[in-house]
């Protein structure tokens, strides 16, 4: 445990904002690979992707309440591994309410629930990206999910962005994050699509064309999505969907794929796009091997 003390204190945020405490998926620790830390203040978030005993738990507690720099209220403790199973409270309550803070921005998170909060920090270097990024820009956001990037882009003054996703209650909770940030929801800037991205390419095209693309799909949407099978076929229609000079920001977020996996789809299927530049995920530095985690590569269009 003192290992994890060390990493924890090194990585405490300010200003009440969030962060990765501790990435044991990243394999740097031996033995906590089944552990990651969240801070969402005043909550702490543990997630575990193997059953752990009481006494472990008891250490983690103990462990975080022995640093005085980290102020919180509750931890709870979500067991990835049993999808069906109730989140478990160490200390404290349930907060009725969970907010992420990053950049001063504010998004909707679920705790309840054994699966995704509804906001990914790995993603922390795209979301800049996208605030330096956007100022007068059409952006289209696909696989968007709850929707931080188009905040993060609406925070860099972007024109207009169009989230598109297969799931209706994570645009809604998007469509929340939106209201949350002070940004209007008229139908015209800002726009959100239940669509099935797949079947919807050629709907969507026409409603371009777009400055920026995001491209940041799971690994496997069961029947809808998957990967290997199906990114190269949005990839190939983006020359119909952007303008000129456009920007593509492609993501991947498998561990068995790394960026060549990326490279080599647009070389083949889109040529006209040259390679940029790539960025890890915001907590890349406790990863042994960066390709493993989250890939966002760039791609400019090229007259």
């Amino acid at each position: 445990m003192h290992q994890l003390l060390n990493v924890i204190k090194e990585r405490i945020p300010q200003n009440g904002e969030c962060a990765r405490l501790f990435h044991g998926r990243g394999k740097k620790w031996e033995g906590l690979e089944h552990l990651s830390i969240d801070f969402f203040p005043p909550t702490i978030l543990i997630t575990t992707y193997k059953e752990i005993e009481s006494d472990e738990k008891s250490a983690l507690v103990d462990l975080l309440l022995s640093i005085p720099e980290i102020s919180f209220e509750s931890i709870v403790l979500q067991k990835r591994h049993l999808k069906n199973d109730n989140v478990e409270v160490l200390k404290g309550e349930m907060p009725a309410e969970a907010f992420a803070v990053e950049k001063a921005e504010k998004y909707s998170l679920n705790l309840k629930k054994p699966q995704n909060t509804g906001f990914f920090l790995d993603m922390g270097l795209g979301r800049e990206w996208l605030r330096q990024h956007s100022q007068n820009k059409r952006v289209l956001n696909l696989f968007s999910y709850t929707c931080s990037l188009s905040v993060a882009a609406f925070k860099g003054q972007a024109q207009a962005v169009a989230n598109v996703d297969m799931s209706q209650p994570a645009l809604n909770v998007g469509e929340k994050n939106h209201r949350l940030n002070g940004i209007e929801i008229d139908g015209r800037k800002t726009k959100f699509f239940h669509y099935d991205i797949m079947k919807s390419l050629g709907v969507i095209s026409k409603r371009g064309p777009y400055d920026i693309v995001i491209i940041d799909p799971p690994t496997n949407q069961g029947l809808s999505f998957k990967v290997e099978r199906d990114y190269h076929k949005i990839i190939r229609r983006l020359p119909e969907m952007v303008s000129e000079d456009a920007v593509i920001m492609a993501c991947l977020n498998s561990p068995y794929l790394g960026s060549d996996f990326l490279l080599n789809a647009f070389k083949e299927h889109a040529p006209e796009f040259i390679f940029q530049e790539k960025m890890y995920a915001s907590f890349s530095d406790m990863e042994v091997n960066p390709e493993e985690g989250l890939k966002i590569l760039f791609f400019k269009r090229q007259a």
